[in-house]
């Protein structure tokens, strides 16, 4: 048994604990107490014999309270019930604690108490909340002989003191448990019908009932347990669900959808919140109206605020940025565009055909080499195939027996000098010409001037201008190698082509 009320009561406790708390403020409710009642603290002047005693043994009773929350810390009460219990003639100590019984009895007592108390909650953001109350009351009281059915009745003002603890069940129930003090603070009327000729009530001569200091009791002890029903819920001023004391957005539009704090949900981030959006899936970034939809003033079908070119003209077909399609991507629109296919990043005019200002057929912003000569054939990157002659080119032709005249590997290499010679007009070059020491120094000069001709007059002869060119014989001069070995003496025999 002790087992299964430890389970039950630790049970109560964590599912209080998880459960939500409810406010106070604004609400309205009833309350049902089943209280015992325990008159204590007898009168000053109360004897029967010798001993001091509280004949009135602990009674049952019934309470109605109606309650208003305040605020969400503190609340009014206004209360009504009907208590009973009985005296025990062979009391000889205290009898509060001891629940009534009739056997013993000559007096009953019953009592209407009326009360109003404010009552003062902690913990005003938990379901468990411990509370104080103060407050006054009336206690219409009516005490009976039993076996004559004598009475007399008195009102007392009362204060009243209490503690408990409250615990909420959901919105609209509470339960609580506590206890109260109430004391006679002053006597405000008796009923002085059924008194004897010395002015004592008949049948209660053992009590003085016309002040309060020399009754059988004081006070009450009223523990109890109570069920209070709200009627009225908390306060949701702008009815998104989430009450007042919890909502952090109270002033939320009617209609949105809210998230666990009562703030409005906008999943698109457009600024008009879910429940009034009528297009909940707009794209990030976009314009939209009143209602949550966007605005697309070109009606390209791309919204205003996403769309870079929010003037397209009606019709087009646009990317996904609003703006017209560029198929060669040259910033000319294909509608205007009169070269679509023209190579990236090639600079075009405002038709969006290219532009080649050296007429190499590579456009610039393309052309590395802007200024390349008219005719030039060039590579990929608009420069020349050729490169410019800027040092000495020497040829070591192979003469026939008697000859001046170029063999043909020499010719290949003079072809490319004249290629490269049209491509760079700047260019001059002297034609100098050598040969080895055999022979007299003379006839050896005479010798190199011929083959020195000879090259100029093909080169010539290929299209380079005469006057670009010097033809120069300096026989056995300046050798580049021994006139000892046959090896040597070829080296020396050679025409060089040196620019100037």
């Amino acid at each position: 048994m002790k087992r299964t009320t430890v389970f039950a009561l630790t049970w109560f406790v964590l599912w209080m604990s998880v459960a939500g708390a409810i406010e106070w403020k604004g609400r309205a409710g009833i309350s049902v107490r089943a209280p015992l009642y325990s008159p204590v603290l007898e009168g000053k002047d109360y004897r029967l014999g010798s001993n001091k005693f509280e004949p009135f043994m602990m009674g049952l009773g019934g309470n109605l309270e109606l309650k208003y929350g305040v605020s969400n810390s503190f609340a009014l009460a206004v209360s009504g019930g009907y208590w009973l219990t009985y005296d025990d003639q062979t009391a000889g100590k205290d009898q509060s604690v001891k629940l009534y019984k009739k056997d013993n009895a000559s007096t009953k007592l019953s009592v209407i108490p009326l009360g109003l108390t404010g009552q003062v909650y902690f913990l005003p953001s938990s379901n468990i909340q411990p509370f104080l109350l103060a407050g006054v009351g009336l206690d219409l009281a009516k005490f009976e002989d039993v076996n004559t059915n004598a009475d007399f009745s008195v009102t007392d003002l009362t204060g009243k003191a209490g503690a408990g603890i409250h615990f909420w069940f959901g919105e609209s129930f509470a339960f609580d448990i506590g206890g109260r003090f109430s004391y006679i603070l002053t006597n405000l009327s008796n009923d002085l019908a059924d008194v004897d000729t010395s002015g004592r009530p008949i049948s209660l001569d053992y009590v003085d009932f016309d002040k309060s200091k020399t009754r059988p009791f004081q006070a009450v002890i009223e523990p109890s347990l109570g069920l209070t029903y709200f009627f009225t819920g908390a306060k949701d001023s702008d009815k998104d669900g989430i009450k007042d004391k919890f909502d952090q957005c109270p002033d939320t539009p009617k209609g949105a959808l809210v998230d666990e704090f009562g703030c409005p949900l906008d999943a698109d981030g457009d600024g008009v919140y879910d429940g009034l959006d009528l297009c909940p899936d707009t794209p990030k970034g976009a314009f939209v109206d009143i209602s949550g939809c966007p605005l697309d003033a070109d009606r390209d079908g791309v919204p205003d605020g996403i769309d870079l070119c929010p003037d397209t003209p009606a019709g087009l077909q646009v990317d996904v940025f609003g703006c017209p399609l560029d198929g060669d991507k040259d910033g000319v629109p294909d509608f205007k565009d009169q070269q679509l296919d023209t190579p990236q990043g090639a600079m075009v005019d405002e038709l969006g055909v290219a532009i080649d200002a050296d007429k190499d057929g590579v456009p610039d912003g393309i052309d590395k080499c802007p200024d390349t000569p008219t005719g030039t054939a060039v590579d990929q990157y608009g420069c020349p195939l050729a490169k410019p002659i800027t040092e000495k080119i020497s040829l070591n032709i192979l003469y026939a027996p008697g000859s001046a005249e170029p063999d043909a590997e020499a010719k290949k290499k003079l072809d490319d000098v004249i290629e490269r010679m049209s491509i760079y007009p700047q260019v001059k070059l002297e034609v100098n010409g050598y040969t080895d020491a055999l022979g007299s120094e003379r006839s050896n000069l005479k010798l190199s001037q011929k083959r020195a001709e000879a090259v100029r007059d093909y080169l010539i002869a290929k299209g380079v201008s005469p006057d670009r060119l010097v033809a120069k014989g300096f026989g056995e001069a300046n050798p580049v190698d021994t006139n000892e070995t046959p090896e040597g003496r070829q080296r020396n025999r050679r025409v060089e082509l040196v620019p100037f």
